[in-house]
């Protein structure tokens, strides 16, 4: 499936936290949730998913009033949409693998040495 201009321009949206898209891609990554799964769960088809990722973020001191709009525009599960946008815990930070833990493969240029 070709990826249409709209698409990849809400795709691109989707890294940036000023755009739904932004919040929508976290819960998606969160959930193991692919586009048709976050279409069925917001209550749409996954066409509409790019409009709804090139809206504004939801804002937390008018997260009823965002949720709301975008709910109503495209016809989305507002409770799901809420649930969607929530902030999500940060991700614990991973310390990295040192090289006699057990299982790690590390290269040639992770050793320190000079070549």
């Amino acid at each position: 499936m070709t990826e249409s201009p709209l698409e990849r321009l809400a795709r691109r949206a989707s890294a940036e936290p000023s755009f739904l898209g932004w919040q929508l891609a976290a819960f998606a990554r969160a959930r193991g949730f692919d586009d048709d799964a976050l279409a069925a769960y917001l209550g749409c088809v996954r066409e509409v998913l790019a409009n709804v990722r090139l809206c504004g973020a939801i804002r937390p001191d008018r997260f009823r009033e965002d949720v709301a709009c975008v709910a109503q525009k495209f016809g989305l599960d507002a409770r799901r949409l809420a649930d969607a946008a929530k902030r999500l815990p940060a991700e614990p930070v991973r310390e990295p693998a040192r090289a006699d833990a057990p299982g790690v493969c590390i290269a040639a240029r992770d050793r320190g040495e000079a070549p």
